[in-house]
């Protein structure tokens, strides 16, 4: 069994929507100074964290609720939804700001599986300007997800839609039809023609629309 870990870090500099939006911030509610000074420990210490952060940040899942207001939120996901056979679309080479056409899932079985998207995007994760300008996913890919039964989509870059198009179609088409969305994954070359497992599971944050996810594939290959 081989572990490959497909998250980015969930830290104050990482790339977002909007410059407007906060940075993660992540704080000791009592550090270990604070423990030690307690009374309440003897040989020893500990930290408390605090953490406070929009949920569609970093690696993260999105639940139907994002876009469907009678949609399902986080908390009521099936593990059975987040845990699924993947297979991943080589869609290299592309320009910035590039459409991916549905073309690059002909011959592809995607029903009942986790489909990620390999755009080669996450290597600028580092460099915001060019990590804003990704390629994205159309309306007529999402669209051929649905039809093939596909239960979840996952890419490599800052959002499946062109943010320019306010009819947001992969969003509303996936998630309408209850199939989750992925979305900061990395790393995904290695996975390209491999059978594999692929984990994204939140944590139950009641009513949240999105949340964080540590994603990660598990497959036979070494």
């Amino acid at each position: 069994m081989h572990l490959i870990d497909l998250s980015h870090e969930l830290g104050p500099d990482i790339p977002r929507f909007s410059p407007a939006i906060p940075g993660p911030e992540i704080t000791p509610y009592m550090s270990h100074a604070e423990a030690a000074a307690s009374g309440r420990y003897v040989g020893c210490s500990c930290e408390v964290s605090r953490a406070s952060f929009i949920t569609s940040m970093s690696t993260y899942l999105d639940s139907p609720y994002h876009f469907d207001p009678d949609g399902p939120a986080i908390h009521t996901i099936a593990l059975e939804d987040c845990v699924l056979p993947g297979v991943c679309v080589d869609c290299r080479p592309l320009q910035p700001r590039q459409p991916i056409p549905p073309s690059v899932l002909d011959g592809v079985d995607v029903t009942g599986k986790a489909v990620l998207f390999c755009t080669g995007w996450s290597a600028y994760w580092h460099d915001p300007e060019t990590y804003a300008a990704y390629p994205f996913l159309t309306g007529a890919v999402a669209e051929r997800l649905r039809a093939g039964g596909a239960k979840l989509c996952g890419v490599d870059y800052l959002a499946a839609d062109d943010q320019s198009n306010p009819t947001r179609p992969v969003h509303t088409t996936l998630l309408y039809n209850r199939i989750l969305i992925v979305e900061n994954l990395t790393g995904l070359e290695v996975l390209i023609g491999q059978p594999f497992i692929f984990h994204a599971a939140p944590v139950k944050a009641v009513g949240a629309a999105a949340f964080p996810v540590r994603a990660y594939a598990v497959s036979s290959a070494p």
